[in-house]
């Protein structure tokens, strides 16, 4: 069976044995994954042949992730094209306020001159979870900014007050546990003009400075449809329930992702490559067990006093991490 470079690696891997987080990682720094999502999520690349954009990447970009035990170097030449790698993902242009980047890597933009090498800043951030005590958006536009005002004194940035040189920032974000509201979402926040007095319109290069992309794939899809969504893309790569080889078949038979390696026997039973696919296994013996006769008493409460499914989740103080589970039950 033929399989992948990074992809295959990364999904072949025994998630007994390697984080999500860093599997994640590999995944999204692949160049094949990231022209999807550059041309799903930067609109500059919206009309550029899926097949060209990796060509725009103009360093391979470096991730927050341990490197394999034989590194880079040992690879063939092939492989280390398909491998991206580059600027550093740490950020301590704030005192005290040190950050780690995913995956950050620059862009050229299509149609620019030969000489401008950078066009585009891109951060892209896989969250396994959002159950979190602060909102994950907020912390989406803290990245960017942060990511807008690392860019003064450096060398891939601009020097003293030359602001014109002052690149766009794209900050992407894949949750991959989204709740029934959030599930299938695919936002992007920007920076836009608008007039309160009299209407003048400054260039929008000057103030298109920044683009917060969130994106929370469904947890379920039919990878047997006529679809082949970006989002059903994600699902496969990261929550679906399916084997190592049926998800490296879809990869390739309906999204067209190059699998260059023969590899010596079938890999068997990879299910469970997500923190997210865990996290529905946690979510579903809660289920089975504690959510049992919650689900029963909330039913009841609702009947007998004729209230919707909060009001009886509040009456009985139900604990935060069963109320998205009761109500979907429920439903």
């Amino acid at each position: 069976m033929i399989t992948n470079l990074e992809i295959a690696d990364a999904i072949d891997s025994n998630p007994e044995n390697k984080a999500y987080d860093e599997y994640c990682k590999k995944i999204l720094s692949n160049k094949q994954i990231l022209a999807r999502i550059m041309k799903e999520c930067v609109p500059e690349y919206r009309d550029v042949p899926l097949s060209e954009i990796p060509s725009y990447i103009e360093h391979d970009p470096l991730l927050n992730v341990a490197m394999d035990e034989d590194g880079l170097s040992n690879m063939s030449t092939d492989e280390q094209s398909d491998k991206i790698k580059g600027m550093n993902v740490e950020d301590q242009s704030v005192s005290g306020a040190e950050i780690r980047y995913d995956i950050l890597f620059d862009a050229k933009l299509p149609n620019s001159t030969e000489n401008e090498r950078i066009g585009l800043f891109i951060n892209v951030e896989a969250q396994n979870s959002r159950r979190l005590k602060y909102p994950l958006l907020s912390r989406a536009v803290y990245y960017g900014c942060r990511l807008l005002a690392r860019q003064k004194n450096r060398k891939e940035g601009f020097h003293h007050s030359d602001f014109g040189r002052l690149k766009k920032v794209y900050s992407i974000w894949f949750v991959m546990d989204a709740n029934k509201e959030q599930a299938g979402v695919f936002n992007e926040y920007t920076i836009k003009e608008k007039c309160l007095l009299k209407e003048h319109h400054f260039p929008k290069e000057e103030y298109d400075k920044l683009s917060i992309v969130m994106v929370y794939p469904k947890n379920n899809y039919d990878v047997n449809d006529e679809d082949h969504s970006f989002m059903e893309l994600l699902h496969i790569l990261f929550k679906a329930k399916l084997s190592a080889e049926d998800k490296k078949y879809q990869l390739t038979k309906n999204y067209g992702i190059m699998m260059t390696r023969k590899i010596a026997e079938e890999v068997e039973g990879m299910c469970n490559l997500s923190q997210g696919i865990k996290n529905e296994g946690i979510a579903e013996g809660l289920a089975k067990g504690k959510t049992d006769n919650t689900i029963l008493n909330v039913k009841n409460l609702m009947e007998s006093l004729n209230i919707d499914v909060d009001k009886a989740l509040d009456i009985l103080k139900i604990s935060d991490d069963l109320r998205d589970i009761v109500k979907e039950k429920l439903s």
